[in-house]
C-alpha cells in the first residue's frame, strides 16, 4: 500500500499551490477527478511494469508446437483503459519452429495491445445497450473523463452481442447432445413475440423493416383474479430473454435450445403464453408438443370491442354485449363467444374488413388455447405482459430510435447484448470477454 502520510503531505502542498484559484466546489471536484484519472494511469502503468518482470525467462514454451520459443526483445504497446491510454512494455518470444511470437504477459492477463481493455469494453457495452451510441459517447466522457468514439461503443456492444451468440450456440450443442440442466423448475413459462426495426438497404431502395423476434423463459408467483377487472397479482421472476432477427425456422432452434437450458423438457409443467400468431404456435408444436398452450387473455379480449362497435351504434348496447361475451370468454365458454360474434357477421363486407368474421376465425382457430376457467383454477398465468415488456425494452426502446437505420448484424448483436443485460447474465458474458487478448 502507498505511504498515506506522505501522500497526504503531497496533496496539501498541491492544494496550497492552487487554493486561491478555486471559485466553486464544482471546480474542486473537477480538479480532483482529473487528478485521480492521471494518478490511475500512472498507477496502472507502474503495475504493469512490475508484473512484466515475471515474464523475463530465457525461453517460453510455444503453445503452437510445444517447442521452446526464445526471448527476442521487449516491445512497447498501448492500452486504451478506464484511465485513458497507458503505455507498457513486455517480453516477446519467437519460436523458430512454428514462426509464432508469444507475449506471455498479454496472454496471462488478457491484455489487448492497441485496443480497449476488457474493463473499458465492459462499461462501454453496458452504456451501449442503453443509449444510442453518439449519446453514450457524450455521457461516458462526462462521467469518466475518458474520450471514446461512438464507433468504439458500437464495437464494444457488438462484441458482447457476439459473445451472447456464442453462448447460444453452446446451448444448442448441449441440447443436441442431451445435456440437461442441474435444476429444473416445477412450473416454467415461455412466451414469444416480435417488434420491428428499420434496417439499411442499398442506396435508392426503400429502407426495410425487419422483425426482431424476442422470447422469454420465466417463473411466476401469485394467483390470477377471479374477475377480469380485479387486480392482477401474478408476477414473473427469474426471467431470461433471448432474441434474434431471422426467419421463424431459425428462431425455433434458439427457442428450443434456450428452453432446454432452462429445463423446459424436464419440468413438471411447461406453459407457453403468447398471442395468436401462427408462426409462434407452429414452433411450440414442433419443439415442445407437450406444452400447455395459452392465448394471452388480453389479446383474446381485444377482438370483442370491434365486433361490439360494428354490431351496435348505441354505446350502452355495445357495453352490455361486450360485458356478456367477455364473461363467457373469461369462463372458457368459447361456443357462446363464437356464436355471439357470428350473429353480427356482415356478409356484404370483405372478410378482412368484417370484425365479426375475424373474431369468429380467431376464436375458432385458437379455442383449444382459451380454456381460461381451467387455467385460472390451476393458477396459471394467462397474460403475456412479460414478453410484451421484453419487446418494448429490447426492440422499441433501444433499436427503434428516431432516424436510426441499422446494419442487420449490428442490430442483432445490440439486441442480444441488451437481452443478456436484462436477463442478469452480464457478469457471465463479461467473464468470457475478460481474458481475450489481441496480440500485437
Amino acid at each position: 500500500m502507498m505511504n498515506l502520510i506522505g501522500f497526504k503531505e503531497m496533496l496539501r502542498d498541491e492544494i496550497e499551490d492552487h487554493a486561491q484559484d478555486v471559485t466553486s466546489l464544482s471546480q474542486m471536484e473537477r480538479e480532483i477527478r482529473t487528478g485521480l484519472k492521471t494518478l490511475g494511469a500512472i498507477w496502472l502503468s507502474e503495475w504493469l511494469s512490475m508484473l512484466s518482470r515475471h515474464y523475463t525467462a530465457s525461453d517460453w514454451e510455444c503453445s503452437q508446437c510445444d517447442e521452446l520459443a526464445g526471448y527476442e526483445r521487449r516491445r512497447e504497446a498501448n492500452l486504451h483503459t478506464m484511465f485513458g491510454t497507458v503505455r507498457y512494455q513486455r517480453a516477446v518470444y519467437a519460436c523458430e519452429n512454428s514462426g509464432h511470437r508469444h507475449y506471455p504477459m498479454d496472454e496471462a492477463l488478457g491484455l489487448r495491445p492497441n485496443e480497449m481493455s476488457a474493463e473499458l469494453e465492459n462499461l462501454l457495452a453496458q452504456i451501449g445497450v442503453h443509449l444510442p451510441f453518439a449519446q453514450a459517447s457524450t455521457l461516458f466522457e462526462a462521467l469518466t473523463l475518458v474520450s471514446v468514439s461512438d464507433q468504439s461503443i458500437d464495437k464494444a456492444t457488438q462484441a458482447y452481442g457476439e459473445a451472447v451468440h456464442e453462448v447460444e450456440q453452446e446451448q444448442l450443442e448441449a441440447a443436441y447432445s442431451g445435456k440437461k440442466p442441474r435444476v429444473t423448475p416445477l412450473r416454467l413459462y415461455g412466451s414469444i413475440d416480435g417488434g420491428r426495426v428499420r434496417t439499411r438497404a442499398p442506396k435508392g431502395e426503400e429502407q426495410p423493416w425487419r422483425e426482431v423476434k424476442v422470447g422469454a423463459w420465466y417463473q411466476a408467483r401469485g394467483v390470477p383474479p377471479s374477475k377480469p377487472n380485479d387486480e392482477w397479482t401474478i408476477h414473473a421472476y427469474d426471467i431470461s430473454y433471448y432474441t434474434d432477427i431471422c426467419p421463424a425456422e431459425d428462431f425455433g432452434d434458439l427457442f428450443w435450445a434456450t428452453g432446454v437450458a432452462r429445463g423446459a423438457e424436464d419440468g413438471a409443467e411447461l406453459i407457453i403464453v403468447s398471442d395468436g400468431a401462427q408462426w409462434i404456435w407452429e414452433l411450440v408444436d414442433l419443439h415442445f408438443p407437450n406444452a400447455i398452450q395459452i392465448i394471452d387473455w388480453f389479446h383474446a379480449y381485444e377482438y370483442l370491442m370491434p365486433v361490439a362497435k360494428q354490431a351496435f351504434d348505441d354505446k350502452i348496447q355495445q357495453q352490455q354485449w361486450l360485458e356478456q361475451v367477455r364473461d363467457a370468454l373469461w369462463h372458457g365458454d368459447l361456443e357462446t363467444v363464437i356464436n355471439a360474434c357470428a350473429e353480427h357477421i356482415q356478409s356484404e363486407l370483405p372478410a378482412k374488413e368484417d370484425a365479426a368474421q375475424q373474431a369468429v376465425t380467431y376464436y375458432t382457430n385458437n379455442q383449444h388455447r382459451m380454456n381460461y376457467e381451467h387455467y385460472r383454477k390451476q393458477g396459471y398465468q394467462i397474460g403475456s405482459g412479460t414478453i410484451e415488456s421484453a419487446v418494448k425494452q429490447i426492440a422499441s426502446q433501444r433499436l427503434k430510435v428516431s432516424g436510426a437505420r441499422w446494419n442487420l448484424d449490428s442490430a442483432r448483436s445490440v439486441a442480444k447484448a441488451r437481452a443478456a443485460y436484462l436477463s442478469d447474465q452480464w457478469g457471465g458474458i463479461a467473464q468470457r470477454r475478460e481474458h481475450l487478448c489481441h496480440i500485437a
